[in-house]
Parts: C-alpha cells; structure tokens; sequence
C-alpha cells in the first residue's frame, strides 16, 4: 500500500535550515578563543554533525524504505537511504504491532547521522545563496 503524499515538505525545508543555521551558529560559537577557522572548515564541520532527523517526508521514507523509488541517488543520498532503513528496521524491532504508516511517519523525526547534503548546498542554505554564480537570494 502506498500511502497519498505529505504536503508538508516547505515546513521540512524550513526546518532544515533552521537547524543547519543552528549547528553553524554552535559551531562559530565552539570555536572562539581557538583561533579563526576558514569558512570553508566550518562549513566541513557543518557536514559531520549529525542532524536532529530526517528532512523528507514521511511518503517519501516509504517510497526509499520499500524500495519503490528507483531513480538514481547521490552517494549522500544513498548513505541516507541506508541510515533510514536502519532507523526503521530499528524502530519495527521495538514496535512490532505497530501500523506501517505510523512507522513511517516516527522514522523520518528520528535523529540523522548527517544531514545528507553537500557542503556547497550547506553554504547555499547558510547564507541564502542561489543559482550558480552564488548571488543572494
């Protein structure tokens, strides 16, 4: 069964930025009285953390976890693609009565290993670059 898609997913993309600015914001604040760091440092530093959870919809954690999406994926995507299964297989093991689409809709709140996007769409989320010349938005 596939379930009809969540609508929400400019609050998702809010979201996302709002914890990426926050992770950098933790990150420059870390950092003081250590020395300047490049912002391109900070921004690799910015790619390690792990993500408070995942930044997809709840239909979109089904199409990846039954396998149903067969569009070719990025390395990061695919590395998120793994960690939610995990997530879930993890979540099926705690919760074995529980319906799937409640499942899917706990998986994609769960904590990230990462945030799964490039430093360079980092540096585009931080600071409101667009298009490929980097103006601002």
């Amino acid at each position: 069964i596939i379930f009809a898609p969540d609508m929400s997913n400019l609050s998702i993309i809010q979201l996302r930025k709002r914890d990426l600015n926050a992770v950098y914001k933790n990150i420059i604040s870390a950092s003081r009285g250590v020395g300047s760091l490049s912002r391109d440092t900070i921004l690799s530093l910015v790619s390690e953390q792990p993500a408070p959870r995942f930044y997809i919809t709840p239909f979109t954690a089904q199409l990846y976890i039954t396998g149903v999406s067969k569009t070719p994926i990025s390395p990061q995507k695919k590395a998120m693609v793994e960690d939610l299964i995990g997530t879930y297989n993890r979540l099926v093991k705690e919760n074995p009565n529980a319906q799937k689409q409640w499942l899917y809709e706990v998986v994609v709140e769960q904590p990230a290993k990462s945030f799964y996007i490039s430093k360079h769409r980092i540096k585009e989320i931080i600071f409101n670059y667009t298009g490929r010349n980097g103006k601002k938005k």
